[in-house]
């Protein structure tokens, strides 16, 4: 008993210290925190940083530089550098690579992210990795990883698509024309409680693990006095979020809490 109320009290501890040392972050590094940035490097060239999907980040930049060790200087000459930024998703990522730049063991990588939030730009602090074995990806082919993304994403989006369209069709012939693409999460006093509708929806559905993938179909948010509403982009995805997010959301059809307030 005295070792289970001990390891409470550490716990405790250890979060008022997080908490404490987040307090005398700027705020930008605070915000940034939050984000986990992923580099593996290729053979014989290229480079990949990545971070997962969030409703928080609507542009994700880098500034990344590498360089090697100079004996007659103190630090690495930075001869090698890549600053991109991108809006796009890729597999459920910001994805960004560059297949020309050559990494070698022993070189060293230093990197800072930026991300875009309401047209607020926040940065991290810069980083070093030193290069290492196990820094580089090595699948069991010889097919290079980036481009397999960036290429099969244009047929792969194609055939989603087509395959939406048919779904789309399906579903107004079971439920009608009459059938919208919204939803509903109610909560009384929405309006006192709610500062931004579009975060909270996107914040929630992000709560999901298998909805994240929808975040950016949310086309509309607004604010009810006992509930935030939203429309999703289809159809389909409007019965995605009904479907995984039952017994996690308590998201509601628009169209039936219509029908049954009337």
């Amino acid at each position: 008993m005295r070792s289970l109320v001990h390891f409470i009290l550490s716990l405790a501890l250890l979060r008022l210290a997080w908490a404490q040392e987040d307090v005398h972050l700027p705020d930008y590094l605070v915000f940034t925190k939050q984000f986990a940035v992923h580099v593996q490097v290729r053979e014989p060239s290229g480079i990949m940083v990545w971070t997962r999907d969030s409703p928080l980040i609507e542009t994700f930049g880098l500034e990344l530089y590498v360089g090697r060790g100079n004996h007659s200087t103190r630090g690495p000459i930075w001869d090698r550098q890549l600053l991109v930024n991108t809006s796009v998703l890729v597999d459920g990522k910001f994805f960004i690579h560059d297949d020309g730049m050559v990494v070698e063991v022993g070189d060293t990588i230093r990197y800072r992210f930026m991300v875009t939030h309401k047209k607020t730009l926040f940065h991290s602090n810069f980083r070093r990795i030193l290069v290492t074995d196990h820094l580089f990806y090595r699948p069991k082919n010889n097919y290079c990883f980036s481009q397999c993304l960036v290429g099969d994403q244009h047929v792969a989006h194609e055939e989603v698509t087509h395959l939406k369209l048919l779904l789309e069709q399906k579903i107004l012939q079971c439920v009608g024309t009459q059938a919208s693409e919204h939803l509903f999460f109610p909560l009384e006093n929405a309006s006192k409680l709610v500062a931004d509708a579009e975060l909270y929806v996107k914040s929630r559905l992000f709560q999901v693990e298998a909805l994240r993938p929808l975040v950016n179909s949310v086309v509309t948010t607004y604010l009810a006095h006992n509930g935030v509403g939203f429309r999703m982009h289809t159809l389909l995805d409007k019965f995605k979020v009904l479907e995984l997010g039952q017994g996690y959301l308590d998201v509601i059809d628009f169209d039936s809490f219509l029908e049954e307030s009337n």
